[in-house]
């Protein structure tokens, strides 16, 4: 078997369909902690073979464009997470954020930023508060961490972090960019660091959250940053990723997308068993 890179997305506990440290995940998906579970087992059974470790973690403050308790209805109030809000609904006053005790600029900036969004075919979605910095909830699940850790003495090497989220004026679902860079903040634009990680020519296998969104997200950009072989040398453990709930035909599409451009989907279970 070729040395393998393994790219890890959001593998974290706000994800996890479980409690952790006594207190429960701030938007789990469904199957996520399983998805870790079998990630656990291949990286114990195939450590030799796994050359080098990627892991992305998504970082938020409590204050974030996209979380739902930074915006207000008309009436004040706060919008149900996950409500999907457009340039018309700020403009039309149905929707307004707490942005202007931020900057004097913010209002101006979120309706531009919404509309550069909808010019991509895009909404902006308020999500509940997740993955905080210096939070619980923001730590890898336990027990893939300490396969990692396990994975680090056995080979003796250290795994390498992407950190992303942090700024609270753009979304960041890929590990290789955000939606919309913003100016003046090289974390969020396109991450060459990265790019140089998977420059080849290993095979790399991707798992992580969620099959929907942030895996989506950085394989997409892959595919379009990336180096030109990236599309043959990708996997998806399909079995190590789950998608958000109400996006699964969003991740079945993506599945069937990336399965037209030459990347493999296989179940973790299928793999170092005789096969490439």
């Amino acid at each position: 078997m070729n040395a393998i890179q393994l790219l890890i997305i959001d593998a974290q506990n706000d994800f996890c369909d479980r409690p952790f440290a006594g207190a429960l995940p701030a938007l789990p998906v469904p199957g996520a902690y399983q998805d870790c579970l079998r990630l656990v087992r291949l990286v114990d059974r195939l450590a030799e073979a796994i050359d080098s470790v990627i892991v992305s973690l998504d970082l938020h403050h409590s204050i974030d464009l996209a979380h739902y308790t930074m915006w207000r209805d008309a009436n004040g109030a706060l919008p149900p997470p996950f409500t999907q809000v457009t340039a018309a609904d700020v403009r039309h006053g149905r929707y307004r954020a707490l942005a202007a005790a931020i900057s004097a600029d913010a209002e101006q900036y979120i309706l531009e930023y919404l509309q550069n969004l909808e010019q991509l075919g895009l909404a902006l979605t308020l999500w509940p508060p997740h993955c905080l910095v210096g939070s619980p909830g923001a730590n890898l699940n336990a027990e893939l961490a300490g396969a990692l850790q396990r994975w680090e003495s056995k080979r003796f090497k250290a795994i390498d972090v992407i950190e992303k989220g942090r700024n609270i004026w753009t979304e960041s679902f890929s590990a290789l960019k955000a939606v919309i860079p913003y100016p003046g903040d090289a974390d969020t634009d396109l991450n060459r660091h990265l790019l140089e990680l998977l420059a080849g020519p290993q095979p790399v296998w991707v798992a992580g959250q969620a099959s929907s969104h942030c895996v989506r997200q950085t394989v997409l950009d892959l595919l379009q940053y990336g180096p030109a072989d990236i599309a043959g040398r990708l996997t998806l453990l399909t079995d190590c990723m789950s998608p958000v709930p109400g996006c699964e035909a969003l991740a079945e599409q993506f599945f069937d997308d990336v399965r037209q451009r030459g990347v493999r989907l296989a179940a973790a279970s299928e793999l170092g068993c005789g096969r490439p």
